[in-house]
């Protein structure tokens, strides 16, 4: 019984480390698409203001455009006053003019107050981007350590593979078969030490004769707690592992 157990603690050994890399695997890619999304997350707050910016100034160009065509009606008004001879023509002119600079102020102050928007978005902008950067490469940091994790988990799912499969064929077909049973419902963990009279699966101590039983070696002993497979060890045993 000894050596059965043994095989069945070496197999586990291998299927546990498995277990881990395998459930590492599918569990860090989370956390891979969590920093992603977060830096994507950034980068759309950073293009939003863009859009922004940019809207406000399409909005600005037909104002400067139209603030130079007024600029130029009124350069040409001042160019022709010099000409009148009529008072007429003088007060016809100059209700020309008073238009074109009552239409120029009220350019001038759209422009004013949209480069002030323009100016704000832009020191928000760079606020964002000075944060997001700092940000940046800490999250970077972390995903990297998260793929150097998953290669680490890679290979030793690479190194123990077919190990597992050699050690199945060592053990007794009932011994393994019960085994897978505890195995799939207990998280990879079906043997476990049973350490003066306390199980290390559930931390349930046992009876006496039972764990005299498991010292004995003669028969199969399962926690009757949590069903795990049994085997025993010192207090002095488990604390040299």
């Amino acid at each position: 019984m000894k050596n059965l157990l043994e095989d069945l603690i070496a197999l586990q050994q291998v299927e546990l480390e498995i277990f881990k890399a395998e459930e590492g695997l599918r569990e860090l890619p989370k956390n891979i698409e969590e920093i992603e999304s977060i830096i994507q997350a950034r980068k759309r707050s950073l293009d939003a203001i863009d859009e922004e910016i940019a809207s406000y100034e399409q909005r600005k160009e037909p104002l400067e455009a139209e603030l130079k065509e007024n600029q130029a009606i009124l350069d040409a008004a001042d160019a022709r006053i010099k000409r009148i001879k009529t008072n007429k023509e003088f007060l016809a002119l100059q209700r020309e003019i008073d238009l074109a600079k009552k239409r120029k102020a009220d350019l001038e102050e759209q422009i004013l107050s949209i480069m002030e928007r323009i100016e704000k978005k832009s020191m928000e902008r760079e606020r964002i981007r000075e944060s997001f950067n700092a940000d940046r490469a800490v999250l970077e940091e972390r995903k990297a350590k998260v793929e150097q994790q998953i290669r680490e988990l890679e290979a030793v799912l690479a190194d123990y593979r077919g190990k597992d499969k050699a050690l199945r064929e060592g053990v007794d077909p009932s011994l393994l078969s019960r085994y897978d049973r505890i195995k799939n419902s207990k998280k990879g963990l079906a043997v476990v030490a049973c350490v003066d009279g306390v199980c290390r699966g559930c931390h349930m101590h046992i009876q006496p004769q039972l764990f005299n039983e498991l010292v004995r070696g003669d028969k199969l002993i399962t926690c009757p707690s949590c069903q795990r497979i049994l085997y025993a060890e010192t207090l002095d045993d488990h604390e040299d592992h």
